[in-house]
């Protein structure tokens, strides 16, 4: 990437850092000392026209195009019969396979409580691992694991599969099973390595839609997707199936997916508003505008429609990152940063540095969202969070200043260090300790629960390394910042490949991490590790493929469209 040396505010920028610049010469005038040399990265701009998203959302209305309002209920009474019918059964597989399906397909969210009775029939009941249903075992396993239910994988499951590996479904079962693995699994280690090339020798065989669906899996297993993403694309998929499909299910989907994308369109809209009256797209011309993507990434940490206050601030803060990350990477000169870190560590409604007028306009924003929250937050559990989110916002401003002075000072930074500091500077942890407190709607906040989240523990910082794992295997082809992949070449003079490798098996370790504390250890109500999980997953989806903030590509943009721009307008079994 060709950076650009600008003697006032560019128009667009970059987020990453590249190799130092060359000096430029000034000749000092008599009469006023010259603007700072200042960088420019040439990022595209906004693909979204917000007047005219605004204008589009606010005439939409809450039409469903898949069929009347009144049917819902009808709808969801029938779906609800249903779990209650194979929940007074005994057929184990049956019961699984349809609580697969309506987690698939989205829709679980409304019947958490049936789910859970069938989960707990389901685990209370010895299960016997035969040649016939290794597809069932893996479900099981996969299902009862994710809800938290102490559950082994059976090692036959694997070596029945061994002696006639040609069983499509099972392969495809065990492959998904095996991505829910805690740290000395091994068996879950070799089953996903089996499963895998297994699949990918078969695929020439396969029928075009179960091929459609282990290349989507292939891709990208299923635990490591986001979760609306995957409604999207699983509803059409299902759709297609015109020999299995449940119209009654499908139906149901399909309206419900209509009816939280209405939600989330009221959301955007309040937000485009808020950004054009912040003004920072003007005051901050360098900076990336994501506004769109940035609610694409907050809704795939919350996107259920009871969490809009949460997903709104979300959007927010990861809007206002993009732009903060811009002022450090790129704009800022290493004495502004300097003043900006200490401003953001006082955290006063009026800082007394004598700050540049881009960087008191985002302080500004900043300030006020996370005031905001507080305020909300002590009204609703008389707790006060200004000292949780003051020094997340510090943190994340120290982290980005020691990669400055990185840059600024040519220093190569070990892996360690880079991945000790990445954690912080991802913002992953400021992301999460925004979402605690506006996710606590049942349990009461304590100082000592929110002291817990503020310690960045295990559960946090593997999320937050995902994120920034992600966030380097898009990008580091740039070559214009350091990486964990470049780092790792450095270190071990390795090709990239190689290192390529080593980074992913990291990501295995840590996602093996996210999985115990998610799912075993459970120190944390579950709305917020289900939160550290989701951040974790739409960090794989915006990055799969690319930059999805820095230069998001049509595929990025298409994902954008039809979760929250294009209903479903019919669905066909």
């Amino acid at each position: 990437m060709a950076w650009q040396l600008q003697p006032t505010m560019a128009t667009t920028s970059t987020c990453f850092r590249t190799s130092t610049l060359p000096a430029a010469t000034v000749r000092c005038s008599s009469s006023s000392p010259p603007p700072p040399p200042r960088r420019s990265a040439n990022y595209a701009p906004s693909s979204w026209d917000y007047d005219s998203l605004m204008l589009s959302l606010n005439n939409r209305g809450h039409a469903n195009h898949v069929g009347p309002a009144w049917t819902f209920d009808k709808l969801k009474a029938g779906v609800g019969e249903r779990l209650a019918a194979v929940r007074g059964g005994d057929n184990q597989a049956a019961k699984l396979s349809l609580v697969d399906m309506v987690q698939r397909l989205g829709i679980a969210y409304h019947f958490e409580e049936d789910i859970e009775c069938i989960l707990s029939s389901v685990h209370r009941k010895p299960h016997q691992c035969s040649c016939d249903d290794v597809a069932s075992t893996a479900l099981r396993f996969r299902l009862l694991r994710e809800s938290g239910f102490p559950v082994f994988f059976p090692e036959e499951s694997l070596e029945n599969l061994k002696h006639g590996s040609d069983d499509v479904k099972a392969l495809l079962s065990l492959y998904e099973a095996s991505y829910l693995a805690f740290g000395g699994e091994e068996t879950l280690d070799e089953t996903t390595a089996f499963s895998t090339n297994a699949l990918r020798e078969l695929l020439p065989s396969m029928d075009p839609h179960l091929r459609r669906g282990v290349v989507h899996a292939l891709d990208l297993p299923l635990h490591r997707r986001s979760t609306r993403l995957e409604a999207r694309w699983f509803i059409d998929h299902y759709a297609r199936d015109l020999s299995n499909s449940d119209p009654l299910l499908l139906r149901f989907a399909a309206m419900d997916f209509n009816n939280v994308q209405s939600v989330h369109q009221q959301e955007l809209a309040r937000l485009a508003r808020w950004w054009k009256e912040t003004a920072l797209g003007e005051k901050l011309g360098f900076a990336r505008d994501r506004l769109m993507e940035c609610f694409h990434y907050a809704n795939g940490i919350v996107w259920e429609p009871n969490h809009g206050d949460c997903r709104e601030v979300l959007a927010k803060v990861a809007n206002l990152i993009v732009h903060m990350d811009d002022v450090y990477d790129v704009y800022g000169t290493l004495d502004e940063l300097v003043l900006f870190t200490d401003a953001i560590g006082r955290w006063e409604e009026s800082p007394s540095e004598m700050l540049p007028e881009y960087m008191q306009a985002l302080y500004s924003v900043m300030y006020n969202t996370s005031g905001e929250v507080a305020k909300s937050v002590t009204k609703q559990h008389g707790c006060d969070t200004r000292s949780l989110l003051q020094k997340a916002w510090h943190d994340m401003a120290k982290s980005f200043l020691v990669e400055a002075k990185w840059h600024h000072g040519n220093h190569r930074p070990t892996l360690h260090e880079y991945l000790e500091n990445g954690s912080v500077s991802s913002s992953a942890p400021l992301l999460l300790q925004h979402a605690f407190p506006l996710l606590s709607m049942e349990e009461k906040l304590t100082s000592d629960s929110l002291g817990k989240v503020g310690s960045y523990p295990r559960l946090v910082q593997s999320a937050s390394l995902i994120l920034r794992l992600c966030n380097d295997s898009a990008t580091h082809s740039r070559g214009d910042a350091p990486s964990s992949i470049a780092i790792h070449m450095s270190e071990n003079s390795s090709g990239e490949q190689e290192s390529r490798k080593a980074m992913e098996d990291l990501t295995m370790d840590t996602w093996k991490s996210i999985n115990e504390d998610a799912f075993k250890h459970r120190q944390f109500p579950r709305p917020f590790a289900k939160a550290c999980v989701n951040l974790a997953r739409i960090s794989h989806c915006v990055y799969q493929g690319g930059d999805g903030f820095g230069a998001p590509d049509g595929q990025k943009k298409r994902q954008i469209r039809e979760l929250f721009l294009e209903p479903f307008m019919s669905v066909k079994p």
